[in-house]
Parts: structure tokens; sequence; C-alpha cells
């Protein structure tokens, strides 16, 4: 042995034997989590409007609202939701009221119930070519 490579050399103790290799179960991990496919969300559906002549409402029951200076006239507030009844208070330019119930479709506008001052009425959010109210200070 003495002449030997060590790549050549058995350096094993005579009389010593090797175990045999023998087949062993291998465990395969399943619960590995996968990545999850991206799916485009779908954009969520324009509201239409609840009266036909009218444009989509704004106004939110239970929060404030406010007249817009697009019109130098005040907001009128009416006894019942329709054109033709009864004026119990304007709201000016600017305004605050809080909207307490609606919308209710008449004669073509979406009216809100509305909470002037010590007033209630009825109010037209707006028309197809402007809004005459909008909601205050809802982010």
């Amino acid at each position: 042995m003495l002449g030997c490579m060590i790549a050549a050399c058995d350096l094993r103790p005579v009389g010593v034997t090797t175990p045999a290799a023998s087949a062993t179960a291998v465990r395969v991990i399943t619960d590995t989590p996968r990545p999850t496919t991206f799916v485009m969300p779908t954009p969520p559906a324009v509201p239409t409007p609840t009266c036909p002549g009218a444009p989509r409402e704004r106004l939110i029951v239970g929060e404030r609202g406010h007249v817009l200076p697009d019109d130098p006239r005040p907001v009128n507030v009416r006894a019942e939701a329709g054109t033709e009844n009864r004026v119990v208070t304007n709201i000016p330019i600017n305004g605050l009221f809080m909207v307490l119930e609606g919308p209710v479709c008449e004669d073509e506008y979406s009216w809100y119930k509305v909470r002037y001052r010590e007033t209630e009425g009825w109010l037209a959010e707006g028309d197809l070519t402007s809004y005459y109210v909008e909601p205050y200070g809802v982010e």
C-alpha cells in the first residue's frame, strides 16, 4: 500500500463491511403556496339616474350639501317634490343644508328633502344642463 495513490487506496480497516444503500421514502411537500393569477378588477358601473331627464344623483342622504354659485339665483325649497308645489324658503348661493331623504323623481328632476335652518322641504338637484347643488365636504 505504500505505492498507492490516495484516490486508489482502500483505507477501510480489514474485516469491516460497508452498509448497503437502502431505499428511503421521500416526502414531497405539496402544501407550498402557489402564485395567484392576477385578475383585472371590473370597474364599478356608472350609476344610472333614478329619474329620466335628470342628471346622475350626487347628493347623499345624511350628509350636507350646498348651493353652487353657477347660477346667481337662490334655490327654491318646496313643500313637496315637484315644480308646481308651494315654495317654503330659498337657499342662497353657497348656503349649506342637510339632506334628509331622496331622491324622488318628479317633473324630470331628482328631488331631495332637506333641512335649511329651521325649515324642511324639497329641492331639485339639477337638470341636464347643470347641477344646482352638490355634496359639501364629502371626500
